[in-house]
């Protein structure tokens, strides 16, 4: 446990680094022998720390150049830790939020009509039971539990939409998901102000309207973007 924390540590730093563009892309990371006297580690920890960004399109080695940045279009930015660094560097914090807000509302709303249209009741009772969850975080003012519950409510109309494509941008929407409301579900009045919009998309779904779903929706996520511009978290 205590290797894999170092390891995990050492990840950090260098992926962190990569992100803010302290390494800019085609540029060489330090050798292996200057990252172990740097960040005083192993030579297995930073070994398995490239590996890690390798795999994760960071990296790649060049030979008699050593590794090398990749370009940011192949990082696999749906990556929990990718995006964790990218938010880090407030020199495209702001310029991911945005990317994060405009895919949210191409893949949203459609999934929300989808699931109007398939939703089982398992399924609908899943989605009220996030939504049950998001009030009660409301009424005890947990921002905390307000993210989760916002977070399980979404997920909860991507499973509705029983479509196993779909259903495998679970994790990616998670990832979305947990980013965007970590820095915009703590205003708290902000929270209670769109649960009526919530409370339509699933309104919609239980009557298996997929129109009024999409915009109930658009109307959620409309909302959110509002409040991050008045934030100037996205422009």
């Amino acid at each position: 446990m205590a290797r894999k924390k170092l390891a995990d540590g050492v990840l950090d730093r260098i992926g962190s680094a990569i992100a803010s563009e302290r390494y800019p892309a085609g540029s060489a990371i330090p050798t292996e022998a200057e990252l172990m006297e740097s960040l005083g580690v192993g030579r297995s920890s930073v070994r398995e720390a490239i590996r890690v960004l390798a795999s994760l399109g960071m990296v790649e080695t060049a030979p008699r150049r050593g590794t090398i940045v990749a370009p940011r279009a192949e990082w696999n930015m749906l990556n929990r830790d990718v995006m964790r660094w990218m938010m880090g560097s407030e020199l495209h914090k702001q310029d991911l939020l945005g990317a994060i807000n405009e895919a949210r509302r191409i893949f949203e709303p459609a999934s929300a009509g989808l699931a109007a249209r398939k939703a089982s009741r398992m399924q609908i009772i899943a989605i009220e039971t996030a939504y049950a969850e998001m009030e009660d975080a409301a009424t005890r003012g947990d921002p905390d539990a307000a993210i989760q519950a916002d977070r399980n409510f979404h997920l909860a109309v991507q499973r509705a939409t029983s479509n196993p494509i779909l259903g495998a941008f679970d994790a990616a929407l998670d990832v979305i998901l947990g980013l965007l409301f970590s820095v915009t579900a703590n205003h708290m009045d902000n929270f209670r102000a769109n649960l009526g919009n919530h409370l339509g998309v699933l309104e919609a779904i239980r009557r298996k309207d997929p129109q009024a779903a999409e915009q109930a929706m658009i109307d959620t996520i409309e909302f959110t973007t509002r409040k991050m511009k008045e934030s100037r978290l996205i422009t």
